[in-house]
């Protein structure tokens, strides 16, 4: 039975791919330094670690990048900036359901408050993760599982970015890729790494996992 859902949240929950994009490049450009900005572009989604190694960002500059970085998108994080990417009501439904809603994001925690308050989606979750420099998706998500005695066929993970379905295989959950108007990774980029499902909305999973959880139903031995 499906009883934990683990989502990314910019470009899954939070349409917030231009808001950050636009941040990293002032950001990158009032700091002076040379890059290239379809590299940029391409690099969005990952942690800011992983997308200024990915320019050639001197690593003594990282802190001072991460910091300003953040304090622009917190400070221009508003309901003209940011919208959610799609009907959240199934979401609502889903957990009234008795099934937990997480976020693991690779954003950092106050900003992920800070979006969250804007959207109006509070309540929604049972808890939220932000970035953790040290680790990975997949440690973190294995972590999470150790902690609340989670078997990995109980949790879905649904992201946006084939780098997610990655994450999710290597915890051994469900791997659900969603992509519609403000997925950062194409459709193409996300089969490619074999997603157990497709959706294009929140809708198609509550679908998805009210027939898992009838399937695994069904499939429990009788009592008689």
């Amino acid at each position: 039975m499906i009883k934990y859902i683990f989502f990314d949240f910019d470009g899954t929950i939070s349409d917030a791919r231009r808001l950050t994009h636009e941040k990293f490049l002032e950001t990158l450009e009032e700091c002076e330094f040379k890059f290239s900005k379809q590299k940029l572009k391409s690099l969005m989604g990952a942690k800011t670690k992983e997308i200024l190694i990915g320019l050639g960002i001197d690593a003594k500059a990282h802190s001072k990048v991460r910091r300003l970085f953040l304090k622009k998108a917190i400070g221009d994080s508003n309901s003209k900036t940011l919208k959610l990417c799609a009907d959240v009501k199934p979401l609502y439904k889903i957990k009234k359901d008795g099934i937990k809603i997480i976020i693991l994001s690779n954003s950092h925690k106050s900003f992920l408050t800070k979006s969250i308050k804007v959207l109006k989606i509070k309540g929604l979750f049972n808890k939220v993760y932000g970035s953790r420099p040290l680790r990975s998706k997949d440690q973190i998500l294995r972590k999470l599982f150790r902690k609340y005695n989670i078997k990995p066929k109980e949790a879905i993970y649904v992201g946006d970015r084939f780098s997610d379905i990655e994450y999710a295989h290597k915890a051994h959950c469900h791997a659900v890729g969603i992509h519609n108007k403000c997925s950062w990774s194409t459709k193409k980029e996300i089969l490619k790494e074999k997603p157990d499902f497709m959706i294009k909305d929140f809708k198609e999973l509550k679908k998805l996992v009210e027939k898992l959880n009838s399937n695994q139903a069904a499939t429990r031995p009788s009592q008689h």
